[in-house]
């Protein structure tokens, strides 16, 4: 299925046909950090996997459940498990940065990542893209063709795909750059807002 993407996205299997999202909705976020014997095309699927389990990885899961929040809601009511199988996860960087977060990606890890990215949108076809961190959204500014909305939301051109996407501040962000008040209206209005109110707004 896939050519130049290397590590996998996970695609939740009511994606395609969500009732709980009113669009197909694809949060991207930046970098893959794991150790070498863990690094591998299902890094992104296992993590998910392992977060909507028993199983899982403290620091991803409050990375995800973060997701979740700023998205419905800090008190709502919906599961790990519905919220990720009716969205998709992708992570722009398709290397190993390293094993912790404070390592970045170089450049070149940028750079090499856009066809990846391309071919992503050309398959699952995502109608919204919530992207995670003011670093990562100027990056993939900087690689895709679109247009600006306003200061955090531009519509991708990608092929035949037009998507509106917008992005937060990375929600493991240290030093309270993160908070729920000011990023959860916006999440919202690029998750869950009509077409046509993302586009005057």
């Amino acid at each position: 299925m896939w050519n130049k993407v290397k590590v996998h996205p996970w695609v939740g299997k009511f994606y395609e046909s969500t009732e709980l999202l009113p669009n197909k909705t694809l949060v991207l976020g930046e970098s893959n950090y794991a150790t070498e014997e863990n690094f591998d095309s299902n890094l992104v699927i296992a993590c998910i996997k392992e977060h909507i389990g028993e199983n899982s990885d403290d620091n991803f899961s409050r990375f995800a459940t973060k997701i979740r929040r700023v998205i419905l809601g800090r008190e709502t009511k919906v599961s790990a498990r519905n919220f990720w199988e009716n969205a998709a996860f992708y992570n722009f960087i398709q290397y190993r940065v390293g094993e912790l977060s404070k390592q970045r990606p170089t450049q070149k890890m940028w750079d090499d990542s856009a066809q990846a990215f391309e071919e992503l949108i050309n398959t699952i076809k995502p109608e919204r893209i919530l992207v995670l961190g003011q670093e990562n959204w100027t990056n993939l500014l900087s690689h895709i063709n679109h247009t600006k909305i306003n200061d955090f939301m531009s519509k991708f051109i990608i092929g035949d795909n037009e998507v509106i996407a917008g992005f937060i501040v990375h929600p493991s962000a240290g030093g309270g750059y993160f908070t729920y008040k000011e990023y959860g209206p916006i999440a919202k209005h690029v998750v869950l807002g009509s077409k046509a109110f993302c586009v005057q707004m």
